[in-house]
């Protein structure tokens, strides 16, 4: 048994033990899902007026289940070496930054810096190819960037004309396999926050063509046409533990980069959509949560029977407001969104150690394949939350 495949057991266990706390949804229920299973964690929620996701509140509920302390080491990840070769410089020319914003930069020349040489290399899904453009520049080596919108090609191809650098672009749909001749003749591919089934297809096209080094680093694992998550391991196969897009949505659920006004808005719309949630439940005399699509936040600044009235028109319930007030509902989603909090608070603990699950299963399949794999982190997790590396070499 390798060294990720007895990581992964153990996490594997972990997990399945506690699928209680964190394998359900937040808004679908009413009531604490677990509150029987844990009756004295749920007694603490309920003794906490407003839970602080703070070190004194993980204290008291390690206290009470000591086995959820395991949840300690999966939040801080080693970080993978840079050697001195793959280090950058921090006098890079500004014009090679040029139309990229800061914390984007720094992040890529954080991927960068943990790339190793190559002869050539593939960016995947390269959007204007920034990436690519900074790996041409520090390597001095040939980049091929594929993309699927024509107009970021297109920019990307002016961008490398004006520093003359050896990288060219092609406009082509990865989901649809057209990446695939480029993998064949392709010596390194890099993918930095790939999106799901994005970054999917590149390992599985990249190992299908015999690409000879991966460097990727996953992002939004909920993003796939699936309902459910398809392993790519073997050991991942055999698990028994069966997650669903929300438990994969829950893997990177977490707002580390988030502003003061960012954090304000999502909880002020976290509250009108457990209000509204309340209201239709009573309009429509059906207890069971009805989905809203996602909304322009402007919005939200006309208020909550602003935000009501526009739920209800797209859900088709616009009748229903004469009949039945709104008032009260406001509040109630108030209260929800502080109980919502609670549940957040111990399903959090789990998500480090769900993205680990994912990535491992990453790197099993790769060792599988004939590949030397490493995994760490590229970054700090300031930069950005997505910081996990995948980097592989056959």
């Amino acid at each position: 048994m390798t060294s990720f495949q007895c990581r992964f057991q153990s996490l594997n266990t972990w997990l399945k033990a506690h699928t209680q706390l964190w394998q359900f949804d937040t808004f679908a229920r009413l009531d604490n899902p677990w509150a029987q299973a844990y009756p004295e964690l749920a007694a603490l929620l309920e003794r906490e007026n407003r839970v602080i996701e703070n070190e004194a509140f993980y204290e008291q509920v390690f206290q009470i289940c000591p086995d959820l302390k395991i949840a300690l080491s999966f939040s801080k990840p080693d970080l993978l070496d840079a050697s001195p070769k793959r280090t950058l410089t921090n006098e890079l020319p500004s014009y090679v930054s040029a139309g990229i914003k800061g914390r984007k930069w720094s992040q890529i020349q954080a991927f960068v810096a943990h790339t190793p040489k190559a002869n050539n290399y593939l960016e995947w899904c390269a959007g204007k190819g920034h990436l690519g453009k900074l790996l041409a520049f520090h390597h001095h080596a040939p980049v091929h960037s594929v993309e699927w919108q024509k107009a970021l090609c297109e920019a990307g191809e002016q961008e490398a004309k004006r520093l003359k650098l050896p990288q060219t672009f092609t406009h082509a749909d990865v989901l649809k396999g057209e990446g695939r001749s480029k993998l064949a003749n392709a010596h390194c591919a890099v993918a930095l926050h790939a999106c799901g089934d994005l970054h999917r297809e590149l390992i599985e096209q990249a190992v299908a063509a015999n690409t000879a080094v991966l460097c990727i680093s996953p992002c939004c694992y909920h993003l796939t046409k699936d309902s459910h998550y398809r392993p790519f391991s073997k050991t991942a196969q055999q698990s028994g533990l069966n997650l669903r897009q929300a438990d994969l949505k829950l893997a990177v659920k977490e707002v580390a980069t988030a502003g003061a006004r960012e954090q304000r808005l999502k909880q002020l719309e976290l509250t009108y959509r457990l209000g509204f949630d309340a209201w239709q439940r009573h309009a429509r005399q059906q207890d069971d949560y009805l989905p809203v699509p996602s909304i322009q936040k402007a919005l939200l600044n006309q208020g909550f029977d602003a935000f009501c009235h526009w739920a209800a028109e797209q859900k088709g319930l616009t009748d229903l407001i004469a009949k039945n007030p709104l008032e009260s509902f406001e509040q109630q989603g108030e209260q929800r969104y502080q109980q919502v909090q609670k549940l957040e608070a111990i399903s959090q603990l789990f998500r480090p150690a769900l993205e680990y699950w994912l990535v491992l299963d990453r790197a099993m399949y790769l060792e599988e394949n004939g590949y030397q794999v490493e995994i760490g982190t590229f970054c700090e997790k300031a930069l950005t939350p997505r910081n996990w590396m995948i980097r592989a070499g056959r």
